[in-house]
């Protein structure tokens, strides 16, 4: 099966480019933790000095309009950069820009436009997308936290959970019920709360998976009616064009180079039995078997960047990409473990395959919720491709379910 990918001439004398500028600002045989949580603080101020001098070059957006922070470049142009960032040990910085960002541009006010957005755009600010509550996962429709209104102000107070990473946000992108006594999906309202503002209190929240998480709370929380995205009782509306992007609608460019492509190359000098594992025919054929697996994905991913930046009407696409992710990482986690056996089990930086990168994987591989469970991606593709039991669901709407898990 050929996986290969053409390019155009101009496309590789821009990657010349990239690959120049990236040598000129990425420092060489960067040691990259496996897990975010053990980052230090010098590790990330790397990191986000990079998306800075990224944001600069206009590369942090690439398909964004120059004059709001991004770069005016084609998709063509974005793919380019898209491979080269994914070849290279760049130290993460998470950040919810990709969801939030498309949210203001469509729902916020002049001045988020004109401010916030731009500094989003060039990688400045750090954003964390605010949704799911100890009672409200799934179901986001039925949240409990309250904006209330006061004055030119709203005051917020409720819990946010799994939420975040190890370091700081700039500003914490949220849901709240702004109408207690208005339906489901109409009382709701969207915030961006400067996440110090007094009031809001981000605890550790240890998971099994690696990078951690946070739990919020927010006490009393004066807030700006500036600071609401869209007008009140329209926050549904605004997170559907986030959960659209966070079901998988954004698509992802990268490069060839995956975790199993690495895996590969261990377990060829790995020895089980006085030989290499991948010289046992089941080892091979399993290995083979998530090589194509690792490939779908990556296609599934192209198709829905494609999709998107040229405007092209999601259905069930999102939805079904998220799916396959979803359902890949634990049969990706299951299979290596048989070919690498208890050794895939230690973070140790010696005897753990790929200096403990694997046993990360293992137990990310647990993590299936973010984003919406595997069941309710299925609920949402059949919904949109008019398989649902009753018509308001065959229809459908996006006013009949919405997930998250941020």
């Amino acid at each position: 099966m050929d996986f290969a990918q053409t390019y155009t001439a101009e496309q590789e004398t821009f990657r010349k480019e990239v690959q120049q500028w990236l040598d000129a600002n990425l420092p060489p045989n960067l040691e990259i933790p496996p897990t975010f949580e053990d980052y230090s603080d010098e590790l990330y101020r790397m990191g986000r000095d990079f998306r800075r001098k990224l944001g600069e070059k206009g590369w942090h957006a690439p398909t964004w309009p120059k004059d709001i922070g991004g770069g005016g470049l084609t998709t063509d142009h974005a793919i380019v950069i898209g491979e080269e960032l994914s070849k290279r040990k760049i130290p993460t910085v998470p950040d919810a820009f990709g969801l939030c960002a498309p949210a203001i541009s469509a729902w916020g006010t002049d001045e988020m436009k004109r401010d916030i957005l731009p500094r989003m755009l060039r990688g400045e600010i750090i954003v964390w997308q605010c949704f799911t509550e100890p009672e409200a996962g799934s179901d986001l429709a039925s949240l409990k936290m309250r904006a209330v209104k006061d004055g030119d102000d709203y005051v917020i107070s409720g819990q946010k959970i799994f939420v975040g990473y190890k370091f700081g946000a700039d500003y914490l992108y949220t849901l709240a019920v702004t109408d207690q006594t208005a339906p489901r999906h109409q009382n709701i309202s969207a915030f961006l709360v400067p996440a110090d503002a007094p009031g809001v209190d981000i605890q550790s929240l240890e998971l099994i998976a690696g990078g951690g998480k946070r739990t919020i709370f927010y006490d009393d929380v004066r807030v700006p009616a500036t600071l609401r995205i869209g007008d009140e009782g329209k926050g549904w509306w605004v997170a559907q064009t986030t959960l659209e992007l966070e079901h998988g609608g954004t698509g992802r460019v990268g490069a060839r180079e995956s975790l199993i492509d690495r895996i590969i190359g261990y377990a060829k000098g790995h020895t089980a039995g006085g030989q290499p594992a991948t010289k046992d025919p089941q080892a091979q054929q399993t290995l083979v078997d998530l090589y194509i697996g690792s490939h779908i994905g990556r296609l599934f991913n192209l198709r829905n960047y494609w999709m998107r930046t040229s405007g092209r009407k999601f259905v069930h696409e999102g939805s079904e990409n998220s799916l396959f992710g979803k359902t890949y990482a634990p049969k990706l986690a299951a299979k290596v473990l048989d070919v690498l056996g208890p050794y895939a089990l230690l973070s140790d930086t010696h005897y753990g395959p790929l200096k403990g990168e694997v046993e990360n994987q293992q137990r990310e591989a647990t993590s299936t919720h973010p984003g919406g469970t595997p069941e309710i991606q299925r609920v949402i593709i059949a919904r949109r491709m008019g398989l649902s039991r009753t018509p308001q669901e065959m229809q459908g709407s996006r006013d009949v379910a919405g997930t998250s898990t941020h």
